[in-house]
């Protein structure tokens, strides 16, 4: 998408615009509550965090915290209450939603002299899967099976990839469930988060979707940070197992060049001008207890994944945009070269001040 779609969409950017929304009830407009800022991180691989401000909130003659109808702000805004957080430019009413979530924290200060302010903060949805221990079995069942069952036994969406191999027996041994659901994305090389609309994602990277828009340096995009290091790159990954019945050796690969979603030439491919020859190339051979040829690949294939992960990063700040968020694919423009391209985003940080309305991110890559 084009940053001029976005444009029209949002009035050329003018009037920053948020909405914190308590069971419907729009906390600034309707319980007049006086927010001053918001802030939404947004993640992979743990849950989501939002946090906002209320000045001006203390009647020192009654000694509460309270909105502009007198009500008790803290009544309303209890351990558990559940949160809609919206960001955008314009109407209010026709924000897009960054954030569903709950309450999971309240700070204040009394300081000497000044005025009492509160601070209100808490996660997604995801953080009831982060809270206590349990301990699961299931037999004979793919991971993708656990993970829609604890999808269902916290009330969540669910949009859970089919994994391949059915595993003799999966278990949960005093683990929170986040814990638990993390192990199982990392064998599959899968990312875990909670969307916007509170629905539990357990699937490869989305990296193969077109951009969700193009930011050029020196317009919208303000600042960009990237960083290629070859420093813990391979070029190839061999796994080794032993098959019982068949009692022979069994052997998973995977090679430079083969990483998913690759945009570009991956780590490994520069790494073979470094090497002594082409069947010298730099190798992690790692043995590990794997029952077929395909699970000993699919293994191969994941390291080699998660090592290329860390070959390109960046770090970038952009207007206010609600459409950067983890697990879609930006496009940054203008950049010299080989850092001008399609980048997969796996944090963003959004926030509206009394400075506007800004968007940083954070960035990965398996190629340049």
């Amino acid at each position: 998408m084009e940053l001029s779609q976005l444009a029209k969409r949002y009035s050329d950017f003018y009037t920053p615009a948020f909405s914190v929304r308590l069971s419907g009830q729009d906390l600034v407009r309707e319980l007049l509550a006086p927010v001053s800022q918001l802030e939404v991180d947004l993640m992979l691989g743990a849950a989501s965090r939002f946090s906002f401000t209320i000045p001006n909130c203390y009647d020192q003659e009654k000694g509460i915290f309270r909105t502009s109808q007198s009500k008790n702000l803290l009544n309303k805004l209890e351990f558990g209450s559940k949160v809609e957080l919206y960001m955008g430019y314009g109407d209010s009413k026709s924000l897009p939603i960054v954030l569903k979530g709950v309450v999971t924290e309240i700070t204040t200060d009394f300081p000497e002299g000044g005025v009492p302010e509160l601070t209100i903060a808490g996660y997604d949805y995801g953080f009831s899967m982060t809270i206590g221990k349990n301990k699961r079995t299931w037999s004979k069942k793919r991971d993708s099976y656990a993970a829609t069952e604890i999808a269902q036994f916290h009330n969540l969406g669910a949009k859970i990839e089919s994994t391949i191999d059915e595993q003799i027996q999966i278990e949960q041994n005093q683990e929170s469930d986040w814990e638990f659901l993390k192990k199982l994305a990392e064998r599959n090389h899968f990312e875990l988060y909670v969307d916007e609309q509170a629905t539990l994602h357990f699937a490869r990277p989305d990296k193969k979707q077109s951009a969700i828009v193009k930011l050029e340096y020196g317009k919208a995009l303000l600042s960009f940070r990237p960083e290629a290091n070859l420093a813990g790159q391979i070029s190839r990954v061999e796994v080794y197992g032993w098959d019982l019945r068949q009692n022979q050796k069994i052997v998973g690969v995977a090679n430079a060049g083969q990483e998913f979603g690759l945009r570009g030439d991956s780590p490994g491919q520069f790494l073979r001008s470094f090497g002594p020859g082409p069947k010298k190339q730099p190798t992690l051979r790692i043995r590990q207890p794997v029952r077929s040829q395909a699970e000993a690949k699919k293994l191969a294939q994941n390291i080699l994944n998660e090592r290329a992960e860390k070959f390109l990063t960046g770090e970038g700040e952009c207007i206010g945009l609600p459409e950067i968020r983890p697990d879609r694919n930006v496009k940054l423009d203008r950049l010299g070269g080989s850092f001008s391209k399609t980048y997969y985003i796996h944090q963003a940080t959004h926030k509206i001040d009394s400075n506007g309305y800004r968007t940083r991110f954070k960035v990965k890559e398996t190629g340049l």
